[in-house]
């Protein structure tokens, strides 16, 4: 019975990663001035020669998390799903830092990048979670 149980609740947990976190975001497909700068293979943020990276654009970014992220992490990354609070995460983790975790989270985080979220998504929602 107790093995019945766990199994019910892990499928209960995918179910839900899969349900907040599977949500696309076009709007991220066309990137903003004030997204960050960077080179066409983008296989990070690489800032393009002479110009300098800008940090994404928070207001996009609460949407993009709204969509994707809050399911785990609560509705103003307070908590309340299985994700930690995000309140003061700019105590614990810069932009950049930030930036890289998105980009490459430990589970039971999904990897979002480079599917559904662009690189210029990943920067507004990192610039949104500093702000919190």
């Amino acid at each position: 019975m107790t093995r019945l149980i766990s199994v019910a609740a892990t499928f209960a947990v995918a179910a839900l990663l899969a349900a907040g976190c599977s949500k696309s975001s076009d709007e991220g497909a066309n990137a903003s001035a004030t997204g960050p700068v960077t080179d066409s293979s983008d296989s990070g943020l690489k800032p393009v020669a002479g110009m300098k990276v800008a940090m994404g654009d928070p207001k996009h970014g609460a949407a993009i998390f709204g969509q994707n992220c809050s399911s785990c992490h609560g509705a103003a990354g307070a908590g309340g799903g299985i994700g930690p609070t995000l309140k003061g995460e700019k105590s614990r983790k810069n932009y950049d830092a930030a930036v890289a975790w998105i980009k490459n989270p430990k589970p039971p985080m999904p990897k979002l990048y480079p599917g559904p979220l662009s690189a210029s998504d990943v920067a507004d929602v990192a610039s949104y979670v500093e702000s919190l």
